[in-house]
């Protein structure tokens, strides 16, 4: 499911990128209602430095995902999960990564958007809303024995 929101956000930036490149002009204002708020800054390149930033994000979901995954995987071996290493340690944890990337594309001129606040933020955020799904992806079936064949995917 979180795969699914992922791919739709990033297709959905990819598609307004498209829109406006063929569209010879640039186009400032709110965005769509379809897009849950946000507006299109009047520099070009504080979008595109945006689009960054969200494709950063896409990535961060995916990493933080992996990390539980893995971790899962440890513990069913009886293993430490290690989910907080790969989460935060400061040499090779997403986070860690997260944030460099988006202060990077932060630094590059003209910068990211001032309502996005300090940039590298909404990791801890994506981070959160990753872990929320595990109830639903490692859920225990009906009877409790794994065997009755229900999914809830």
């Amino acid at each position: 499911m979180m795969k699914k929101f992922v791919s739709t956000t990033v297709a959905m930036a990819l598609a307004l990128s498209a829109s406006v490149a063929l569209a010879g002009t640039y186009v400032t204002g709110l965005l769509p209602s379809e897009f849950g708020g946000g507006y299109i800054p009047p520099n070009p390149a504080i979008l595109k430095n945006a689009q960054k930033a969200a494709a950063e994000g896409a990535k961060l979901a995916a990493s933080v995902e992996k990390c539980y995954a893995k971790g899962a995987a440890n513990y069913s071996k009886g293993k430490a999960t290690n989910v907080s290493t790969c989460l935060s340690d400061p040499g090779k944890g997403v986070l860690p990564k997260y944030q460099a990337k988006i202060g990077g594309i932060a630094a590059k001129a003209p910068g990211l958007p001032t309502c996005g606040g300090i940039p590298g933020a909404s990791g801890p955020v994506i981070a959160a809303l990753v872990k929320g799904f595990n109830g639903q992806t490692y859920c225990q079936s009906p009877s409790g024995a794994f065997v009755d064949g229900t999914a809830s995917f």
